[in-house]
């Protein structure tokens, strides 16, 4: 399996978005980013779906941009992110339903239920960060060595420390809004 390269115009400005938001390239997060990405792709490839794989991709990318104090406008962080894509992908000539496909993926990918009837990249993106984040605890169907091959591929070196960090601030600076990213919707 190999590590997504962005090569589209729209994922290389998702790219660039985050590695400003975190001061990092190929840091926690980004790798973090990928690593959603290629799960989602595979759970799609198990499931016999189809995808946008761009609107992945810049989904994976952005999820969790709104943890960074640079890319946060100070409410719920996934609706921060949602806001963030809508405002990089505009610019691109991103037609409007690619666009609430691509901010749905990041804004609901902590909802509580499925979220299939937004759209399979929604849905997906939602499971991959879980599983993810899981360490495979949650495989979401996928096999346990596909997952091994994805972690292997993309090293996991990092990943708690990184986002722990994140969430901490968050609830340290907006604890309020740390909660509404489960939506029950």
């Amino acid at each position: 399996m190999q590590r997504p390269t962005p090569t589209a115009p729209a994922e290389l400005a998702c790219l660039d978005q985050l590695r400003r938001a975190s001061g990092a390239s190929d840091g926690p997060m980004e790798r973090h980013c990928l690593r959603v990405d290629m799960l989602a792709r595979a759970m799609a490839s198990e499931r016999g779906l189809a995808l946008d794989d761009e609107v992945v991709l810049c989904a994976a990318l952005l999820h969790d941009i709104g943890l960074y104090p640079a890319a946060s406008r100070g409410g719920v962080y996934t609706d921060d992110g949602a806001e963030l894509a809508r405002e990089t992908l505009v610019p691109l000539g991103w037609g409007s339903e690619r666009i609430e496909l691509c901010a749905a993926a990041i804004s609901q990918h902590h909802a509580l239920r499925s979220q299939s009837g937004l759209g399979a990249e929604v849905e997906l993106v939602r499971c991959a960060d879980l599983t993810d984040v899981s360490a495979g605890l949650v495989p979401n169907g996928l096999p346990r060595a596909t997952i091994r091959e994805i972690f292997a591929t993309v090293p996991r070196s990092g990943t708690y420390r990184h986002i722990g960090g994140l969430v901490g601030r968050a609830l340290r600076e907006r604890p309020i809004t740390v909660p509404q990213i489960f939506k029950l919707h």
